[in-house]
């Protein structure tokens, strides 16, 4: 029936006073069973309970009004109820889960993680091992800075076979620790979503490209392979290094292609992990030129092919096999000026390994095409010796004699694929490694050192091959000489005209071709005079003004690689004047920076600076290059 509230409460608070506690109970009661929501004065008939002894109806009217002020969002008057229950009740789990909860919402998480590690304490005692398992989970789920606490939750997790759900929190903990740059936690997580989950191709990527990063490619294996990589670039990048640093070329060899398949930039990057092989790993180093050599001659990129090529046998001389690729792509490409070079290394390479009869092959076809060259006459003259041909000049005298074309060799010739399916196969010191068997008389003891007449200046109206025979052999050929001497001497007379009036006439017919290309130039029309500049730059007299042409053209089409082959061929070539000699080496140096490469850029200025300081914007640059390469 309906009361009078506030005479109720009057009435009760007279009980008090006179000292009659249950009757001023009843009073309160009266109130709260009418009005259940009148919770102040709900709570104070709960602390009447306490002062009657009645704790547990004390408690559990706590409770209800606890609960209603927690679901109203009033979380410090609910908390400090709870707090009134707990001194009561200290084992009420289901206080200290609220209290937990209400601590969690307020971001008061050091209240929050001691109430709960009561809960798990206590769970513990009693032998709850579930129930202490849920606390460590929701321990795990409560603070984010908390990694302990975290990979403590996710294990559990694992532990109870939620292998689904203990994954994410595994990764949801890597996230975390690597935007805080924490790689090394970081990558101890993920090694653990690896081991609980290996299908996870992220993951696996992941800790592989870490492992590349720090050198560790044998950890590296076990995370990467052909699956996990997928049509990533990066990822197959990565494989193959792996391959490679871990002696497996041959399947490193097997992905090349693949790459250059699915990113054709990225030969380029094979290039340079090559040279970062060349000085440790000559094979890997091989087997990385040889891949992106087979990509640009597929692509149609000769000139490429043989820069790349060449810098290769620069950095690692005496590789037969890169020089005979390197011969091969000139012949294909029609590269003459660098054929010729290639030619003369990979005869040198040949008689370093013992090779004498190929290498007397390649410099007989040399000798027939530059017979003025003193570095071919002498190249012959050791295989020669190599080979323990007798009267030696004699017959360099019948080759001297011979007519231009009569000799020229299969290498040029017959046989334009030399290396067409073979792989380079760096050679590494004697005993060689070839596919074929050495005959004995191909390598013989290597003879005492001769004078070497490769400095010889180039002008071939002028040369006295007399001179240039008798320095080669150690001593001068004597009028008087007996047994075969005689023979070659009366010979080197007529050889030595011959060679004059052939040389006069390729040095006029190279003067006429400079000037049709000069004509070209002069119409507006360049371009059509390039086989007319390779013509005339093969006389030395020449060779300056002539590759200089050809270079700036190449440049001014943007085939840097040809352009650099040319001014380094001019650059050979005793210059017009000291002028233009500096004034091509400032054009090479651009050439070079243009084409990153800037080492062998900063070179060069360094050389032109040294001679001409101040010339152009030379210290500019040599500075700036300074820079970038660390020089």
């Amino acid at each position: 029936m309906p009361i009078d509230r506030e005479e109720t409460l009057k009435k009760a608070e007279n009980l008090l006073r006179q000292g009659r506690l249950d009757q001023a109970i009843a009073e309160y009661e009266r109130v709260v069973e009418v009005q259940p929501r009148d919770w102040t004065t709900a709570n104070a008939l709960g602390d009447l309970y306490l002062r009657a002894n009645q704790a547990d109806r004390a408690v559990g009217l706590y409770e209800k009004i606890a609960a209603h002020l927690f679901k109203e969002g009033f979380y410090p008057k609910a908390a400090a109820l709870y707090r009134k229950i707990l001194k009561l009740a200290p084992a009420d789990e289901n206080v200290l889960l609220n209290l937990a909860e209400i601590s969690t919402r307020q971001g008061l998480l050091a209240d929050a993680k001691a109430h709960l590690n009561v809960i798990a304490r206590a769970r513990r005692d009693r032998g709850d091992t579930t129930g202490a398992d849920d606390i460590v989970i929701r321990l795990g789920s409560l603070d984010p800075a908390d990694f302990d606490a975290r990979l403590k939750g996710a294990r559990t997790v694992e532990a109870r076979g939620d292998t689904t759900a203990a994954a994410a929190q595994y990764r949801e903990l890597y996230e975390y620790l690597l935007e805080k740059g924490r790689e090394a936690e970081a990558a101890a997580v993920l090694r653990e979503l690896v081991r609980l989950d290996p299908s996870d191709p992220l993951a696996r990527a992941t800790l592989a490209q870490a492992a590349v990063a720090r050198g560790q490619f044998e950890e590296a294996r076990e995370y990467l392979d052909r699956e996990s990589a997928g049509n990533d670039p990066a990822l197959l990048f990565d494989l193959i290094q792996v391959e490679l640093q871990t002696g497996r070329i041959e399947r490193a060899q097997e992905l090349l292609p693949e790459l250059f398949e699915l990113s054709p930039n990225r030969r380029y990057t094979i290039v340079e992990l090559a040279w970062s092989l060349a000085g440790t790993n000559i094979f890997a180093a091989s087997a990385c030129i040889d891949a992106a050599a087979n990509a640009l001659i597929a692509a149609g990129e000769f000139a490429e092919a043989a820069s790349i090529l060449q810098e290769f046998a620069s950095r690692v001389p005496g590789q037969v096999n890169a020089l005979l690729k390197l011969v091969e792509v000139c012949v294909d490409g029609g590269l003459e000026a660098t054929m010729y070079e290639a030619q003369a290394q990979l005869a040198d390479a040949y008689m370093a390994v013992g090779l004498a009869s190929e290498a007397r092959v390649i410099a007989e076809d040399l000798l027939s095409r530059e017979p003025w060259e003193a570095a071919h006459v002498e190249r012959l003259k050791r295989a020669l010796q190599m080979l323990k041909v007798p009267d030696v000049d004699a017959v360099l005298a019948e080759r001297l004699s011979a007519p231009p074309d009569e000799h020229i060799s299969p290498v040029v010739r017959d046989e334009p694929r030399l290396l067409s399916e073979r792989p380079l196969e760096p050679i590494p010191e004697p005993p060689p490694r070839f596919h074929h068997q050495v005959r004995p008389e191909e390598n013989p003891p290597a003879p005492e050192p001769v004078a070497s007449a490769a400095g010889r200046p180039h002008v071939p109206a002028e040369v006295d091959l007399m001179t240039v025979l008798g320095d080669l052999h150690g001593d001068s050929v004597s009028p008087t000489s007996s047994g075969t001497a005689s023979g070659p001497r009366q010979e080197l007379g007529q050889v030595f005209a011959e060679l004059r009036a052939r040389a006069d006439d390729e040095d006029e017919d190279a003067s006429e071709h400079l000037a049709l290309a000069k004509s070209y130039a002069e119409m507006g029309i360049p371009s059509e005079g390039l086989s007319a500049l390779e013509v005339a730059a093969r006389s030395p007299r020449y060779r300056f003004e002539a590759g200089g042409m050809l270079a700036r053209l190449y440049r001014d089409r943007g085939e840097l690689a040809r352009a650099i082959e040319w001014f380094e061929r001019a650059a050979e070539a005793p210059a017009n004047s000291i002028d233009a000699g500096r004034e091509l080496l400032y054009d090479l140096g651009v050439v070079l920076q243009q084409a990153g490469e800037r080492e062998r850029a900063l070179a060069v200025f360094l050389e032109l600076d040294a001679e001409a300081p101040g010339y152009h914007d030379v210290p500019d640059r040599v500075a700036d290059l300074s820079r970038q390469t660390g020089g």
